[in-house]
């Protein structure tokens, strides 16, 4: 019986690199990675990616690395590096990345993500039934365990998905460089519905996702095995008000986003960091109908007196 290597093992075996494109005849997919700093195991990772990827072009978008991440990249076959360090948020990164896709379809990759024998072949085979998907995933963290409660989650949560450029043409065009940060799954996942186009989940191959701290400078760093980050009050802040204001932003209520931006709002009134006029006056400004979803924690009285004073205004 063949011996099961430990996913451990991968990581930090000494192995051949082997680039799927140059081997085969198949044709070359763009794969874009949005990066501000990377792990210890980013090299491994890039192994696995072009051991299973017939990578056309690997687009990296640097966020502003501190660390060594970009003089690695640069070894590898085929690398674009576009500079995004004047940008302030993920999903306008993204956008940018897509932007520059040049072949039918594309693959979006997670910077801390392994990919296992057969990743590919197995999500390719999905490419008539969705136009944007994702596998499962399994974390590892000294040892490896499994996340199934994602799989009952409505909202997109992974770090390998693979789409229809064309999906995304009436979409790149919307995303501006402002509140698309950790809620930048949701929002294309949501886009590309909205745009007639299908999203869907396949459990038949998962990625690695790997939990370790950066080497870089800029994030904060994990203080447990409880995937516990050190507490940065501000970091945080801007966070949540990105989340929130993102889904506003971008999207229509549903249920999960609406309890999404509730968790937001009422995580931002425990830190004290909200307006709830000013936040009031920009969701009204920017897709009012959103107002009656927000749960800003407004006494009876004075949602009585706002419906009043609105009544007024009619017949002034």
């Amino acid at each position: 019986m063949k011996k099961k290597v430990s996913i451990f093992e991968k990581y930090y075996i000494n192995e051949e690199f082997l680039d799927r494109k140059e081997l085969t005849n198949e044709e070359g997919i763009d794969v874009i990675i949005p990066l501000i700093n990377t792990n210890p195991i980013f090299k491994k990772n890039l192994y696995s990616f072009y051991r299973e990827i017939p990578i056309n072009r690997l687009l990296i978008g640097n966020g502003g690395c501190t660390d060594d991440s970009i003089e690695i990249v640069k070894k590898f076959p085929r690398v674009d590096v576009i500079d995004q360090s004047k940008y302030a948020s993920l999903g306008y990164c993204i956008a940018e990345l897509i932007s520059k896709v040049k072949t039918k379809w594309f693959i979006y990759l997670h910077a801390d993500v392994y990919l296992p024998d057969k990743w590919y072949d197995i999500m390719k085979k999905y490419q008539n039934e969705y136009d944007w998907f994702e596998c499962d995933r399994h974390m590892t963290a000294l040892i490896e365990f499994d996340r199934p409660e994602f799989r009952k989650l409505e909202r997109a949560y992974s770090g390998s998905q693979m789409g229809r450029t064309k999906a995304f043409e009436n979409i790149i065009g919307k995303i501006k460089d402002d509140y698309l940060q950790r809620n930048e799954d949701i929002i294309f996942k949501e886009l590309i519905l909205a745009e007639g186009f299908n999203y869907g989940q396949i459990f038949d191959t998962f990625h690695y996702h790997q939990i370790t701290n950066k080497k870089g400078d800029m994030e904060p760093k994990f203080e447990n095995i409880y995937l516990k980050k050190v507490f940065d009050k501000q970091w945080e802040i801007r966070m949540l008000i990105m989340q929130a204001k993102g889904i506003i932003k971008y999207l229509k209520p549903k249920k999960y986003l609406i309890k999404n931006v509730n968790i937001s709002i009422k995580m931002l009134k425990k830190h004290n960091a909200l307006n709830v006029k000013e936040f009031r006056i920009w969701v009204k400004n920017t897709n009012k109908i959103w107002l009656k979803y927000i749960n800003f924690g407004d006494s009876h009285w004075i949602k009585l007196c706002d419906k009043i004073i609105s009544m007024i205004k009619k017949y002034i």
